[in-house]
């Protein structure tokens, strides 16, 4: 059994870019890849756990996840992203090790400057390692254990997922006001137009519309809420070390690289020597 702590599940269609996410040497998740496509068993060999099925996002996340609680059990973290999110191994580790640094109950990575996009918010900040949120875009939420034993019962109660992003806030709230955060360091591409995959295919906006009105009602909201989606409330920064330092690092660091080198020269004379 795999001793990795973090989970990727991926509702993946024939045009998937997560074969991306595993071209590292070595990682730090399980991927589980539950493929809605049309040709049985694509993908099972790069994955540790594979489903054909079909169906939209949310519904089948939250029907797998109730039938196999020993995942939740197993992992300590989740991501739960698009297809259509380019990343690399090392961006998704360190997006998992950035979470639990800071103990963060739902995240999600910034999207890259040229990401298509649907909230500036979510646009990576490059004054920021992450910024303290109440909102993460259903596209890629990233969970912890006790955040997704929460959230789980409502992946099912919005066909397109339009709406959740608004409800889990509301759900995590006694979490804490920096439970909740975009971590700026981890940007990924979002490489198709919003509202464009293939899984949209099956319904539409206004439809989707309908599904945020209702899940939103169901839960004392509205429309209102998605204000959240335009603001964030501090963030960790990026502090750069002043000039004076970084000029005298970078002597510091030549000094001690000549003084290893002449030591290494010497040590290969003498053994020349002895020899």
């Amino acid at each position: 059994m795999s001793q990795r702590r973090n989970l990727v599940i991926v509702r993946a269609g024939d045009n998937s870019v997560h074969p991306g996410w595993l071209a590292g040497s070595a990682r730090d998740f399980d991927l589980f890849v539950s493929y809605f496509g049309n040709q049985p068993g694509r993908y099972a060999e790069q994955a540790e756990y594979h489903e054909d099925r079909k169906g939209m996002k949310w519904p089948v996340l939250g029907e797998l996840l109730q039938a196999h609680p020993e995942l939740v059990e197993r992992y300590d973290y989740f991501w739960l992203p698009d297809d259509d999110l380019v990343a690399d191994t090392a961006t998704i580790d360190r997006m998992f090790a950035f979470a639990r640094a800071y103990q963060l109950a739902l995240a999600q990575p910034a999207l890259t400057r040229n990401s298509y996009y649907t909230w500036p918010l979510l646009l990576q900040d490059a004054r920021y390692q992450l910024r303290y949120t109440r909102f993460v875009e259903v596209m890629a939420p990233m969970f912890d254990r006790d955040a997704l034993r929460t959230c789980l019962p409502t992946f099912t109660e919005s066909t397109s997922g339009w709406g959740l992003d608004s409800v889990w806030p509301r759900l995590l709230a006694d979490r804490g006001e920096q439970a909740m955060a975009i971590i700026d360091a981890t940007a990924v591409y979002h490489s198709r137009p919003v509202g464009g995959g293939e899984l949209y295919k099956s319904t539409g906006f206004k439809a989707a519309l309908a599904d945020e009105d209702r899940v939103m009602a169901k839960y004392g909201l509205d429309r209102r809420a998605r204000v959240e989606a335009r603001y964030f409330s501090s963030g960790v920064r990026q502090v750069p070390l002043p000039l004076w330092r970084r000029l005298r690092d970078r002597i510091s660091r030549a000094i001690r690289v000549a003084n290893y080198r002449r030591l290494e020269q010497r040590a290969h004379n003498r053994m020349q020597d002895e020899g």
